[in-house]
């Protein structure tokens, strides 16, 4: 049948068949708007799931790391595993993804990003697939090792470093609660090797003095130990202004009073026996060429003058308790004492495993040799920490070499755990 020119005139003018064109026309582009929204709401979706997997890597690392120190190695793995583990169970094994993870040790931070391609429903065959991209930091902020507190709130140099000391705590924190514009100080040839040093008011120094420049304005540690019972003992004496003295002399003490100060002078050797030493009225005082080594040991000081001096030349190598109530306290000063200088001057005391609290006690170290480098863990918590001429005091934090237990409050922290996007 021929079709005229006419016919094809009347068509192309047809109301009807207008109508029907751009009803298809219509509905194509409705079904593709659709159909590109849904792709649109399942990449969204699919993101969001994502997120939630580097989000959940994240915080556990940063987690893990206030538990058991800044380990890089350590937090990388426990980062990716529990993204992985995460993100396995929203998609299983069949599609591709990437975990990639940064631990930033200065700024105890850790990031973990998920790479993913994007499968929508309806566009697969006609564009490419984009790739998804989620990123999460997990910040622990205010929290760390914390291992060295000067306690008083307002004196200049609550922590100070003179001469050539030095103070080497790389996986911990050193905190000033001075609100003094000097209340860190580390001037002269003396550095500060910390992973953070916090002060609740300024610092005295220069580039030179630390390895990271201090924080200023930081919140006020609490005394962590304020409501640790201390030990109790006999009102009675068991030794009274005992001096034990001689060249090649060796001895062995127990636990108990001593009143009126404890003396080992010259070449003495001395083996404490586990147990809790009460020095009460005197101090303890350990002289040149003398030695002291104790295991499972404590030192209580309570009443007048009472207090250590471990002069130099002489030997100290004693660890806390493991358990009991003294466990983890190497020497524990009564609170309700007068403030008293607590002066170690021995350079062989390369092993003091615990915690040393001085509430009320200046710690003056002045030596030149290293103090508790070869110890696992050394925490301190004293109403002022000064360091003179030339020792290099060392902060361990190998927590899990030593069954001697870091008091609660001290060593590895938790603190505000924040995530960033």
């Amino acid at each position: 049948m021929k079709v005229g020119s006419d016919s094809i005139f009347r068509f192309v003018n047809s109301r009807g068949g207008n109508f029907a064109i751009t009803f298809a026309l219509l509905l194509s582009l409705i079904l593709g708007v659709v159909a590109a929204a849904v792709d649109v709401f399942t990449y969204s979706g699919q993101k969001s799931a994502v997120q939630g997997s580097v989000d959940a890597g994240a915080l556990a690392a940063v987690s893990e790391a206030n538990l058991k120190g800044w380990d890089e190695k350590i937090a990388v793995a426990v980062a990716e595993n529990v993204a992985r583990e995460n993100y396995l169970k929203q998609y299983g094994s069949g599609s591709f993804f990437e975990v990639k993870t940064s631990v930033d040790r200065s700024a105890r931070s850790v990031t973990v990003s998920i790479v993913q391609d994007h499968y929508p429903f309806f566009f697969s065959s006609m564009f490419p697939s984009p790739q998804i991209t989620v990123t999460a930091t997990a910040t622990a902020a205010g929290s760390t090792n914390v291992c060295v507190i000067g306690l008083n709130s307002s004196q200049s140099a609550t922590v100070g470093l003179n001469d050539e000391s030095q103070l080497t705590a790389p996986d911990c924190a050193v905190y000033s609660n001075s609100t003094a514009t000097d209340g860190l100080a580390s001037i002269e040839y003396s550095r500060l090797n910390a992973d953070l040093a916090c002060s609740a008011g300024g610092y005295l120094g220069s580039g030179t003095n630390f390895r990271q420049m201090p924080i200023t304005d930081c919140p006020p540690i609490e005394d962590p130990l304020k409501n640790r019972p201390p030990p109790t003992y006999s009102t009675s004496c068991d030794k009274s202004g005992l001096e034990i003295a001689g060249n090649g002399v060796t001895a062995t003490l127990s636990p108990g009073v001593y009143c009126d100060g404890l003396t080992f002078e010259r070449q003495t050797e001395i083996t404490l026996k586990p147990g809790v030493y009460i020095i009460k009225n005197g101090p303890l005082i350990l002289g040149s060429n003398a030695s002291m080594y104790g295991r499972d040991v404590s030192f209580y000081f309570v009443g007048e003058d009472a207090y250590f001096s471990l002069k130099s030349g002489s030997t100290v190598d004693l660890e806390a308790p493991k358990s009991g109530p003294m466990a983890g306290l190497l020497f524990f000063q009564d609170r309700n004492s007068e403030t008293t200088n607590f002066l170690l001057r021995s350079n062989k005391a390369s092993n003091l495993l615990g915690t040393i609290y001085l509430p009320k006690g200046n710690f003056i170290i002045d030596t030149a040799g290293n103090v508790a480098d070869a110890s696992a863990y050394t925490v301190i918590v004293a109403k002022s920490l000064t360091l003179i001429r030339k020792p290099n005091v060392v902060i361990n934090t190998n927590y899990d070499a030593t069954d001697v237990p870091v008091p609660l409050g001290l060593g590895p922290v938790s603190g505000d755990i924040r995530l960033k996007h």
